[in-house]
């Protein structure tokens, strides 16, 4: 019996473990309008995504509803260019993206990984 509580506590643990991470395919990606450095993707679990290049605090907020969901910021200049330059080379070559949020530290990390993973 106490393995079996056993083993039922650790495959809950793996379970909770297993839902921190967030995975949403990215549908589009075009520029903010009278924005120099802004962009905005389209997902479905989302209403709208915005990549901050140009501001003092660069990242990525989403939104749900007009709502700001999640703000993830980009440690450099540097990190947000490259960001971008991933996102649209792979929007251009019409390669799939994959969003993957870690909920409990807040970190993204984007992929060109198929779709059918990325749900």
């Amino acid at each position: 019996m106490k393995k079996v509580i056993f083993l039922l506590g650790l495959s809950l643990a793996f379970t909770l473990q297993a839902e921190t991470i967030e995975r949403t395919p990215m549908q589009d990606y075009k520029p903010v309008a009278n924005m120099d450095f802004a962009f905005e993707l389209k997902t479905s679990r989302y209403s709208k995504i915005i990549l901050d290049c140009q501001s003092f605090v660069t990242g990525m907020t989403f939104y749900q509803n007009k709502k700001v969901i999640r703000s993830i910021y980009l440690d450099a200049y540097g990190d947000c260019q490259d960001m971008h330059s991933f996102l649209q080379q792979s929007h251009n070559d019409k390669k799939p993206v994959c969003l993957e949020i870690e909920t409990e530290n807040n970190t993204l990390t984007v992929s060109n990984e198929a779709e059918d993973y990325c749900q």
